[in-house]
């Protein structure tokens, strides 16, 4: 093809000099002429033979739906806030469009999470979120975009509260820290505590139970409990500090059993050495059982059908930290059935 090309171009050349009288003299020149014109056309035709017709040519889809890039933020991501998709745009906006969303987790879509937003707090750590979104115009479905995935990262473990209990024995005052907490991830959760006397560390260790003897009378002494799971630590909390020398409260009821199944009620007493005011907290019971905060009354009327046995325990405390605690069965009657 290229020297045909050449070949062309030469005639090219040439035609534009042929002396046309002697072509004219001569008959058979009269064929020769007309193919040196067909050639010379030709060759006035720009060579394409490497272009493109347009409609062979694959639009850019994201220049041409006005999108640049779809992403998930924040990220890295956090289980407490809500994942949100940003989409970034060419400068010059096109037609008028709307967008549909659908989040997958773990390549798998997610029945009903077709919102620009998303709740990652129910997802475990690992697990991977990308979103599709589809652009819509008033000419109909449009262009279809897939985020990148963002990963969940760990959940610390974390701590709802820290009490501080004290019992006086002959080495000391023994202290007791209680911790409640949870992880997210179902990891195991240790802890290590830091203990304070007037708002000093003098201790910190694996240790829930300490014996200090060299506490005087009056020190103020607090313990600060931090979880850890696998990959790190959760924030840490401190208990209410807790003044030394200060006597528990004493309960000195006894517990009632129950006598009918429709009502239980029970009134508990407690003195404070101290003569501090004392108040009482139901901390595990039956649903529905309650107590009064200051007078100490329990209060419980069973549901319809419920019987067996029930656990309680009722703390008094004095209010600078020393507490104590009863703790009982409550076994609800069965009713005796009609002959």
């Amino acid at each position: 093809m290229d020297q045909y090309v050449t070949e062309q171009s030469g005639m090219c050349e040439a035609g534009r000099d042929f002396p046309l009288p002697a072509l004219l003299d001569n008959a058979p020149m009269v064929l020769v002429f007309l193919a040196v014109l067909t050639a010379f056309a030709g060759c006035s035709r720009t060579d394409d033979r490497n272009s493109t017709p347009v409609t062979q040519r694959a639009p850019d889809q994201a220049f041409s739906s006005g999108i640049r890039n779809v992403a998930i933020v924040p990220n890295p991501m956090a289980r407490a806030t809500p994942l949100a998709v940003l989409i970034e745009k060419h400068g010059v906006e096109g037609e008028p469009s709307s967008y549909r969303y659908q989040w997958f987790v773990n390549k798998i879509a997610v029945q009903g999470a077709t919102a620009s937003s998303f709740d990652p707090s129910t997802l475990h750590r690992g697990d991977r979120v990308h979103v599709v979104v589809t652009r819509s115009d008033v000419k109909g479905e449009g262009a279809v975009f897939e985020s990148s995935s963002v990963t969940v990262p760990n959940a610390p473990p974390v701590i709802r509260s820290v009490a501080l209990e004290q019992e006086i024995t002959s080495a000391g005052s023994r202290l007791l820290a209680r911790v409640e907490a949870f992880d997210a991830d179902q990891d195991d959760i240790q802890f290590q505590f830091r203990w304070l006397r007037n708002d000093k560390v003098v201790l910190e260790g694996a240790e829930s139970t300490v014996v200090l003897s060299e506490l005087a009378q009056s020190d103020i002494v607090a313990v600060e409990a931090i979880p850890y799971d696998h990959d790190g630590a959760g924030k840490s909390l401190r208990a209410a500090p807790l003044v030394v020398g200060n006597n528990p409260p004493k309960i000195l009821s006894v517990p009632m059993m129950m006598s009918s199944g429709e009502l239980y009620e029970y009134a508990v007493r407690a003195e404070d050495p101290d003569g501090d005011p004392v108040s009482f907290e139901l901390e595990g019971g039956p649903s529905g059982m309650t107590i009064d905060r200051a007078a100490g009354q329990v209060v419980w009327r069973p549901g319809a059908g419920l019987s067996g046995t029930h656990h309680v325990k009722i703390i008094a405390a004095d209010g600078k930290g020393a507490r104590a605690w009863q703790e009982f069965d409550v076994s609800v009657p069965t009713t005796p059935q009609s002959p």
